[in-house]
């Protein structure tokens, strides 16, 4: 393996802010003057019904304004914003000068996510128990059940023939997706990865997080995707937007407040002592855990490093409303839209399952 530096060159953002970076900025530094999502769809409007807090939808969204209609009928949400932000992302790489269709060929994907699709799933169950039987479940919507469905349906789209992964490590799924994608790419196994986060907005998982009480009700159930293409930075490659100086995951068996903010601190210690060996000053920090149980913990990670003293802090979670797998993608995407060329951005997370995760992007001139 090398340790060649490694480029992001390209972002797709959907999110309850809307779609692109300008929207997220928008959102992350005005969030008062910038509304937050849609209302869920009409026919899911009673299921709602007494749900403390708001949701937020990607506001406007249909798949069909970004792929053709043929093929999209069973679509499960989870894929649908997967696979509008995989078509965005790769209309941008094609527009650069010297991208190729053979470049596909050693393009792969690492996409996070909770479970994938839990309402595909719960539903599936509920036509099974109801009545009509495994025989008569329609079989086109099976593959919606799967948590691989949507890295595996944006592969198929776009013909992508490198690796095909989901990592599911909660709200750090997609932090953890970028240091798989990262190993692959340094062993090899591809030229270029797509890396990031999709979460569907459902009742299941409104309610699920509602009553699980671990996320404060000023905080909406959101929604969304993010890809980032990830690359070698090479000096006859395209330029880079942000190069990955660091990208740490750790576990703790601890539960309490303490032996969470320890493990935390670790991953963080060894993100900081990266940028500071390359050089990377960090001028942000994007937190994962505001408004949440777990706030308490991170912010005592933060607190205690010397490195991160007096540096600006933004709550990306809040902005965008509670999204789980997607969460860490919408943190890195952030990193893009709000960091100042030659700067870097720190991005931490906590997810309840005892992840840690803390990772450093250092932006370019692309920026």
């Amino acid at each position: 393996m090398t340790t060649q530096e490694l480029g992001i060159t390209h972002a797709a953002v959907l999110s309850a802010a809307g779609v692109g970076l300008d929207a997220l900025r928008a959102r992350l530094r005005e969030p008062a003057a910038t509304p937050l999502g849609a209302d869920p769809a009409p026919a899911d409007a009673d299921q709602y019904a007494g749900l403390p807090g708001r949701v937020a939808a990607v506001p406007g969204f249909a798949i069909t304004d970004y792929v053709p209609r043929k093929g999209t009928k069973n679509l499960d949400r989870s894929t649908a914003l997967g696979l509008a932000a995989s078509t965005l992302l790769k209309q941008g790489l094609g527009e650069r000068p010297g991208t190729t269709d053979a470049s596909w060929e050693t393009t792969g994907i690492a996409m996070g996510t909770t479970v994938g699709s839990l309402r595909s799933s719960i539903q599936l169950d509920i036509d099974v128990i109801e009545g009509k039987g495994i025989d008569l479940v329609n079989p086109a919507v099976f593959p919606n059940t799967t948590m691989n469905c949507c890295a595996s349906q944006i592969a198929i789209w776009h013909h992508f023939r490198g690796p095909n992964s989901t990592v599911a490590n909660g709200t750090v799924s997609a932090l953890s997706a970028l240091r798989y994608a990262a190993r692959l790419i340094r062993c090899g196994h591809a030229r270029r990865m797509l890396v990031g986060g999709v979460e569907e907005l459902s009742p299941h998982t409104a309610w699920g997080t509602r009553l699980r009480g671990e996320v404060d009700e000023s905080v909406a159930i959101g929604e969304g995707a993010a890809l980032l293409a990830l690359e070698p930075a090479d000096a006859d490659g395209p330029p880079a937007l942000a190069t990955v100086t660091a990208c740490e995951v750790l576990f703790t068996p601890e539960r309490g407040t303490e032996g969470r903010a320890a493990a935390l601190r670790r991953a963080v210690d060894s993100a900081t002592a990266a940028a500071a060996a390359a050089g990377a000053d960090i001028r942000l920090v994007l937190p994962g855990n505001v408004g949440t149980a777990l706030a308490a913990a991170e912010r005592a990670a933060l607190d205690g490093a010397d490195a991160l003293a007096g540096v600006e802090r933004v709550d990306v979670r809040t902005a965008v409303g509670e999204c789980g797998g997607a969460l860490g993608a919408m943190q890195l995407a952030a990193a893009l839209a709000l960091g100042e060329p030659g700067s870097a951005v720190l991005i931490t997370g906590i997810d309840t399952s005892g992840a840690v995760a803390a990772a450093v992007l250092t932006l370019g001139d692309a920026a």
